[in-house]
């Protein structure tokens, strides 16, 4: 997954300043349960923290939501203490092993109440629903029944399941990227589009004309350095504001050049880039930057 920013508060919240006796994780558990006294509650998450944020990273990387690490991490706090209520020793399982499913609902529930209309039940079908989504785009999002059904084939559907699954990409809104690099199971890399938009409607396209020139006007009031980190960040060009570019080497099965989406740049590389001596203060910087691009919008609205 591209590197991302996490504040060391979101990493470390539940580090305790004078660390508690160092316990078999699922004493701490047996205990807590045995008491009711909710010390030996944070004395196991104390300990437990450094594996709970890379299994909240890992869900990020699996459900492409990069900027999401501290609501994420709330979630799987709140399905480990519902796991908590529902958790029977007597059963045999360690309470790690146990709490997994809980952890997952609450986690699902979170990225369902990012979006609207089409939701994933599932890690699993939410992977299919990108696929599907990237190889309609392979496809120039093209929906005659000849498209459909090379679609169909491709995500091994029938012609139905596959218009279904498409129709929910359209209806996902999703707080990520629309364009994304990923591998399928046979290691091969492809462009995706995680939400198509194909409104036509008047209205909606001259809002959607009023949007982006506002935006772009707005883009214009930070200072010259600022605008340059923010299209590194972000991914697109700084002259044109394409989130693509031309691979004129490189062409499609039409023998037209390939456009590829612009990466985003890792803070490390904007530090070296505009001579900062931190990621972390290049990070700081983009977030100022930011905030000023927010208050250029809100001052146009």
């Amino acid at each position: 997954m591209t590197e991302i920013y996490i504040d060391k508060a979101d990493l470390n919240m539940y580090q305790l300043k004078t660390a508690p006796p160092k316990w078999d994780l699922q004493e701490y558990i047996v205990t807590y349960l045995k008491e009711k006294d909710n010390r030996y509650l944070a004395w196991f998450l104390h300990y437990y923290e450094k594996t709970l944020n890379n299994n909240v990273q890992e869900y990020m990387r699996k459900l492409f939501m990069p900027e999401h690490f501290a609501d994420m991490k709330q979630a799987y706090i709140a399905g480990l203490l519902k796991a908590l209520k529902n958790y029977d020793i007597k059963q045999g399982a360690s309470f790690t092993s146990f709490k997994e499913r809980y952890v997952e609902r609450e986690i699902l529930d979170y990225v369902r109440s990012m979006r609207t209309g089409f939701t994933a039940q599932s890690i699993a079908e939410y992977a299919k629903l990108r696929k599907a989504m990237a190889i309609w785009y392979k496809y120039e999002r093209d929906y005659s029944d000849e498209t459909l059904i090379k679609v169909a084939g491709e995500l091994e559907e029938t012609v139905e399941n596959a218009k279904e699954i498409l129709l929910g990409g359209l209806l996902n809104e999703n707080r990520v990227d629309l364009y994304r690099q990923y591998t399928d199971d046979d290691g091969e890399e492809s462009t995706e589009e995680a939400h198509s938009d194909s409104s036509s409607d008047t209205y909606t396209l001259f809002m959607k004309n009023e949007l982006y020139t506002r935006l772009w006007e707005a883009y214009e009031k930070p200072e010259y350095t600022e605008r340059k980190m923010l299209s590194q960040r972000l991914g697109f060009c700084f002259e044109c504001h394409s989130v693509f570019y031309i691979v004129h080497n490189d062409l499609d099965e039409y023998g037209e050049p390939k456009k590829k989406p612009i990466k985003k740049m890792m803070y490390t590389d904007i530090a070296t880039d505009h001579e900062y001596s931190s990621a972390n203060t290049a990070h700081n910087k983009c977030e100022k930057a930011l905030e000023k691009l927010r208050k250029a919008i809100n001052d146009l609205i």
